[in-house]
């Protein structure tokens, strides 16, 4: 969110199974507009590379660098690494210094000509926690479309996200489908552009509220409860990730132990302020309230 954002809205959804137990739903958030995910598109991004491996195109552990050999990078930096954030690769790529859109620069060339080069130099020795890597995923999205001739949205949608039935899903969907954040002048807040490049695959998909939520709980059903679920953060029994692009953002957790699933999105809020609704949500029904 910026301060400078006038508006607010909020969709926030418990369900148990086919059981509404709470829902909000504010008024930028009203109909079927097209919202943006943020970072749980990399959960998709994960999966595509799952999938790859269940049909024997791919090894998790494979470096790399055999992938994309233009990376230099050491035989360390495997898919199963990127996917786990403990690649040792930064955050973000050199040169990422537009706060209006950020992403947007980096067109697949513009990311193969001065990025690819660059990044056996800037990966450092990881650390025994993950590093959360939005440059990582966008390497990650490069690798997979090279091995496949594809690009990642063609594999997002035929091998994670048609195979579990969620259609009502863009990574560049039309004008009149986005709801418009304004700022105090009235003037609409532009949003970030991220569908040109790699960085699709860190985070470019938008979708519906009800699609969000249906694409968490098949996703993490179809992993199934084992310890190592691809791109998910873990909690116990609870797969759950969140999202932010400027005045965006979102979480989706999904209990494997019950039929469980929070939703929240937000527009024109603080980063974090969908993971705090979460909580809210989460604590109030265990209060009985």
């Amino acid at each position: 969110m910026s301060i400078l954002a006038r508006d607010r809205s909020t969709a926030a959804r418990l369900r148990d199974g086919d059981r509404v137990v709470t829902e909000r739903i504010g008024s930028l958030h009203r109909g079927t507009p097209m919202l943006e995910w943020g970072s749980i598109t990399k959960t998709v991004t994960a999966a595509i590379a799952a999938r790859l491996a269940e049909a024997g195109e791919l090894d998790l552990d494979a470096p790399v660098a055999t992938l994309l050999p233009a990376t230099l990078l050491p035989d360390a930096v495997t898919v199963r690494t990127l996917i786990e954030h403990t690649s040792g690769l930064p955050r973000v790529p050199v040169g990422m210094t537009d706060p209006l859109d950020p992403y947007a620069p980096f067109t697949t060339q513009r990311f193969d000509a001065e990025v690819v080069p660059t990044l056996a130099a800037r990966r450092r020795e990881p650390k025994r926690a993950p590093e959360y890597s939005n440059l990582g995923y966008a390497v990650l999205t490069r690798a997979l479309e090279d091995l496949t001739d594809e690009s990642w949205w063609q594999l997002a949608r035929s091998r994670v996200l048609e195979p579990l039935g969620v259609v009502d899903v863009a990574v560049d969907p039309p004008a009149e489908r986005r709801p418009v954040v304004r700022a105090w002048s009235g003037a609409p807040r532009a949003q970030w552009t991220m569908h040109t490049g790699p960085f699709v695959g860190a985070g470019g998909l938008w979708g519906t509220f009800d699609a969000l939520e249906r694409y968490a709980s098949a996703a993490v059903r179809h992993a199934g409860a084992d310890a190592w679920a691809p791109g998910w953060q873990v909690s116990g029994t609870v797969r759950w990730h969140n999202g932010h692009v400027r005045d965006s953002g979102s979480f989706v957790a999904v209990d494997t132990a019950s039929d469980r699933v929070v939703t929240v999105h937000t527009l024109g809020r603080f980063a974090g302020t969908a993971d705090r609704v979460a909580r809210r949500l989460v604590r109030r029904d265990r209060c009985g309230g």
